[in-house]
């Protein structure tokens, strides 16, 4: 048999009742101590919750003011514990007049306020040695709103196919002075969908920096564009020869250019080369390396990124 085995073999019923009544004994007289205890003054810190009050119509803050300063009191036990439990705790309200002018606060400047508020303790001295404050005069303005239609992320495949609308143009913003004083006139709002890839109609929220901080009038607009599909596409088109000399000297033997572009899917067989015109122009010539630059005069509107395959033609020359 374990010795552990004998241990509590050895204990007798009766002794566990001993045991009990002893352990209930010690735990009244230790209750009745505390409480006896909490009857008697003590002095100790405090962390004790700070309201400020001001007017709200008219300020608002741009940070969160300080909710509590460390005071050292003396008290009665019962109410010390009371507080420390959170049980019953009004906060100290602090009045602040021109709030928005005030920046720090001396801690002892608040010994009067917490003395009359604080009747149950009395403030031997405050611990905080300063609180700051960030309160800024509260203003309302109207701002013209904008979408900026090169940022809209769009499917790689796709573009707009139309004229970007919005409703409403503007938007009445009521915030901290100091923040609205500095915004430009107009305020451009970013689409916030990306990978776009048919046509688009959403009520988008307006928002912009420190937008977390200022109401808007009204919160959302609404944006329309429409979206197509784009291929990318070639074609030879012949060369439009301007200026060259009329005795045939000069002249271009490659005739042909191809032109690379992107058009919508459902345009893409539209496309002939007569709708293009690339002219070759002798009075732009290089003397250095007989080649003239190529420009695309013509293409059709509802072609994107048109260029050549190859910018220079080379002239020779006949003697």
């Amino acid at each position: 048999m374990s010795k552990l085995g004998t241990i509590v073999k050895s204990i007798s019923p009766e002794r566990i009742r001993n045991i009990r009544v002893i352990t209930l004994c010690i735990v009244a007289a230790a209750t009745f101590w505390f409480l006896n205890a909490l009857n008697d003054t003590y002095s100790t810190t405090l962390k004790y919750p700070l309201v400020f009050i001001y007017d709200t119509e008219k300020y608002i803050p741009l940070e969160q003011p300080p909710e509590d300063i460390q005071i050292n009191v003396s008290g009665l036990g019962w109410n010390l514990f009371r507080n420390s439990l959170g049980i019953k705790v009004t906060p100290v309200n602090f009045k602040l007049q021109n709030a928005s002018e005030i920046k720090k606060i001396p801690g002892n400047s608040i010994l009067g306020t917490l003395s009359d508020q604080l009747d149950e303790f009395e403030v031997n001295f405050i611990l905080t040695d300063t609180l700051y404050v960030n309160i800024d005069s509260r203003a309302t303005r109207r701002f013209k709103l904008a979408i900026d239609s090169t940022a809209i992320k769009l499917n790689e495949q796709y573009w707009l196919s139309s004229s970007l609308r919005y409703s409403p143009d503007s938007v009445t913003l009521q915030g901290p002075e100091s923040i609205l004083s500095q915004m430009d006139e107009v305020l451009t709002i970013s689409i916030p969908q990306s990978d776009i890839d048919e046509n688009y109609n959403e009520d988008i929220p307006i928002e912009f920096e420190n937008s977390r901080l200022i109401s808007r009038d009204p919160p959302t607009m609404n944006v329309v564009f429409g979206v197509e599909e784009y291929t990318s596409s070639e074609i030879d088109v012949p060369l439009t020869m301007e200026n060259f000399p009329k005795n045939g000297n000069a002249l271009v033997t490659d005739t042909l250019r191809k032109v690379i572009y992107n058009v919508g899917i459902n345009k893409a067989n539209n496309i002939t080369p007569d709708l293009f015109s690339i002219i070759a122009n002798y009075n732009m010539i290089n003397p250095e390396d007989s080649t003239i630059t190529l420009e695309v005069t013509r293409h059709p509107e509802f072609t994107k990124d048109v260029h050549l395959d190859s910018a220079k033609v080379k002239v020779q020359f006949n003697e």
